[in-house]
């Protein structure tokens, strides 16, 4: 009987220790998951620095402190680079060719694994000499880093990007001008037709979505007074745009819309017009004459300025009229 016990009573404490153990070992494994989340995030935010501080031209402490002291960089054509030192050199030598230069840091993708970070994405800039890119006809603005980390730190950082912003390598571009596009360029719609449908999805005489109408990045520009009235601006992505149509459809109700002329020559094209629209916010309208530029290339609007008399506007809308949610229904 007293033996029975013992061995049932050594079960139990083996079992008890046993259970413990997987106790501490799931809890462990769960630290580290949470362990490594938090670095990666930490990780993601030293990328995202990384390039906030290189748009704004910011090559300070707390940009090389990114870095550890060994850190490896490899750029195409400029070759590879060690250490601080070799960062420091090469943001002299492409300094002295951009003038500027802006990533779209909110369109990234980012692929996390272990200690590497990669980054797909578009950029765009302006030489020295004044040149804009990309031109999105040959050079498209597109780039691909890979980020290598000790702890959290930098230790390797190597940039995928064709060099030629400007495509002024001629030889080059003539080689790898992509023979099969001149085919399809033949079914793309003309500026003509893109801004046909463009204004025919805007009245709503023709059903579809107008954003299929814009390139991924759009030199976008509606002047104004973004506190008063937020759907004024830049933009530059398709998000940011889709984001202009909820604000302008959430505060404008257009009373009247009229197209005077458009005048296109190959991709550029010129509207001109006039318009009146309840402003909501103050129950009041607003009237104004506007031009509206156009870029379209393969098919797609890459630029959209619209200018309307944003002086009027402000000094017209100075006091706010309450509009309960009924009255703001029916105008809806």
């Amino acid at each position: 009987m007293k033996t029975k016990i013992i061995i049932t009573t050594t079960l139990l404490v083996l079992a008890t220790i046993t259970n413990i153990k997987g106790q501490q070992a799931l809890t462990i494994k769960q630290e580290n998951n949470m362990n490594n989340t938090d670095l990666a995030t930490l990780r993601k935010s030293k990328v995202k620095t990384y390039f906030k501080k290189i748009d704004d031209g910011q090559f300070d402490e707390e940009y090389f402190n990114l870095y550890t002291d060994d850190v490896e960089l490899y750029y195409p054509k400029f070759g590879f680079e060690k250490g601080k030192e070799g960062i420091r050199n090469f943001g002299k030598t492409i300094g002295a060719h951009l003038q500027n230069l802006t990533h779209d840091i909110d369109g990234f993708n980012y692929i996390i694994s272990d200690n590497m970070i990669v980054v797909e994405g578009t950029e765009k800039g302006i030489t020295r000499s004044g040149k804009k890119w990309p031109d999105y006809r040959i050079s498209h603005g597109k780039f691909c880093n890979v980020f290598e980390f000790e702890g959290e730190l930098i230790k390797r950082v190597h940039i995928y990007v064709d060099p030629d912003f400007t495509s002024e390598d001629t030889d080059r571009v003539n080689i790898f001008n992509n023979p099969f596009q001149a085919v399809n360029k033949k079914t793309l719609p003309s500026t003509k037709e893109v801004l046909e449908e463009f204004y025919a999805i805007l009245s709503g005489k023709k059903k579809g979505n107008i954003l299929d109408l814009f390139a991924e990045n759009v030199d976008w520009d509606l002047p104004g007074n973004q506190e008063k009235f937020p759907w004024t601006g830049k933009r530059q992505t398709k998000r940011e745009i889709e984001n202009f149509f909820k604000e302008l459809y959430s505060n404008v109700k257009s009373e009247k819309f009229d197209i005077d002329f458009i005048a296109i020559n190959g991709e550029n094209a010129t509207v001109t017009g006039h318009l009146s629209s309840k402003i909501l916010a103050y129950n009041k309208i607003f009237d104004t004459e506007f031009v509206a530029i156009f870029k379209v290339m393969n098919g797609k609007i890459v630029k959209y300025h619209f200018l309307e008399d944003s002086y009027k506007l402000n000094e017209e809308m100075q006091s706010k009229t309450p509009i309960n949610n009924r009255t703001l229904s029916k105008q809806k």
